[in-house]
C-alpha cells in the first residue's frame, strides 16, 4: 500500500503552483509516495481588503500550522517570507528549497519603465517595505495601498487608475507572466523582503516526515535566509515595521544587505563575513542599525 502523504497549502493560485512544485521534488526522491494537496483558508485571505500591518505576524500561515500541529496534514508548505521567525512549539522548518528570483518587479499599465513615470504617477503595493523604497527612488510619485493575488493586483492597474504595481518577482514568473514584467528592482534599490523567493516546508518537529523533507533542502538559500531571518529577529520584523534583508553567498563568503524604516527615516547597511557565521552576521547588521525596536 502506497503511503499517502497531506500537504497543506493556503487556496490561492500562486501557493498552489508552489506546492505543486514541492510535490514535484519530493516525488523525485520518494517516488512511491502518493500526496494529497490540502488547502487551508488563512487569515490574510480572509480579510483581503485589510492592510497587512493590521493583519500581524502569521496571516497567511497560523490556520495551516494548527492544521499541522492537529494532524490534518502531514506538512505545510508556505513563502518563507510570510512565516514568522518564531514558530509555534512543536513545529519546525525542515526544508527551504532553492531560492527563484528574490527581487521586485515592476509592471506598467503602458509598458514604461520606473524611471519613465510622469511626475504625480500612481503606483499600487500592498507593502510598507516598498513604499519606503519606492518613495526613496521617486520622491514625485504616489504610493496606493492594494490588496489582493496577483492576477487581482494586477486588474486593479486599470481598475483603479494606476500607472503601475510592484510585486516579487518569485510569483510573477512562477505564475509564467514574465512577460509583463516592465522593470527589475536590484537589491540595492529595493532591499527585499526577508526570505523573498524562498519556500520553506513545515513540519511537525517530533515526526519522521522532517527526516524525508530535509531532501529536497538547499544549503545555500537556508544559509542565506538565515542571516535574513536572524537580522528580523533582532528588530523585531512585523508588518507594522518596514524592513528588508536579502544575502548572497559567494564561494565561503556571506554578503547582506538589510534596511528598516524609522521615524520615517530608512535605515541601510551592508556588512560581509564569513558564510559559516551567518546568523551572527545577521545579528551584527541589525544592531548597526539601532537593535531591537
Amino acid at each position: 500500500m502506497k503511503k499517502i502523504v497531506k500537504v497543506g497549502s493556503r487556496q490561492s493560485q500562486l501557493a498552489l503552483v508552489q506546492t505543486k512544485l514541492i510535490i514535484s521534488q519530493l516525488k523525485e526522491h520518494f517516488p512511491q509516495w502518493d500526496f494529497e494537496l490540502i488547502t487551508v483558508k488563512t487569515t490574510g485571505d480572509k480579510f483581503l481588503n485589510s492592510n497587512m500591518y493590521e493583519l500581524g505576524k502569521g496571516a497567511f500561515v497560523k490556520e495551516i500550522e494548527e492544521a499541522l500541529l492537529y494532524g490534518a496534514i502531514d506538512m505545510a508548505v508556505h513563502s518563507l517570507k510570510d512565516v514568522p521567525q518564531d514558530l509555534p512549539e512543536g513545529l519546525e522548518i525542515s526544508a527551504i528549497t532553492r531560492r527563484e528570483d528574490p527581487r521586485d518587479v515592476f509592471i506598467s499599465a503602458d509598458g514604461r519603465r520606473f524611471s519613465e513615470l510622469d511626475t504625480g504617477a500612481k503606483i499600487g503595493t500592498s507593502s510598507m517595505r516598498r513604499i519606503c523604497e519606492l518613495n526613496k527612488l521617486r520622491q514625485d510619485i504616489q504610493c496606493v495601498q492594494i490588496r489582493g493575488n496577483i492576477n487581482t493586483r494586477i486588474k486593479k492597474i486599470k481598475t483603479c487608475g494606476l500607472d503601475g504595481i510592484v510585486l516579487a518577482a518569485a510569483g510573477v514568473k512562477r505564475l509564467g507572466m514574465e512577460n509583463l514584467i516592465t522593470d527589475y528592482f536590484s537589491p540595492d534599490e529595493i532591499v527585499p523582503a526577508v526570505g523573498q523567493g524562498a519556500l520553506a516546508v513545515e513540519t511537525r518537529a517530533d515526526d519522521e516526515m522532517s527526516l524525508f523533507v530535509r531532501h529536497i533542502n538547499d544549503d545555500e538559500t537556508t544559509c542565506a535566509t538565515r542571516a535574513e531571518r536572524a537580522f528580523m529577529k533582532v528588530l523585531g520584523g512585523s508588518c507594522k515595521q518596514p524592513m528588508g534583508a536579502y544575502a548572497e553567498i559567494f564561494d565561503d563568503r556571506l554578503k547582506l544587505i538589510g534596511m528598516i524604516e524609522r521615524d520615517k527615516i530608512v535605515k541601510r547597511g551592508k556588512l560581509e563575513g564569513r558564510r559559516s557565521e551567518a546568523e551572527q552576521i545577521g545579528i551584527r547588521l541589525a544592531e548597526e542599525l539601532g537593535g531591537k525596536l
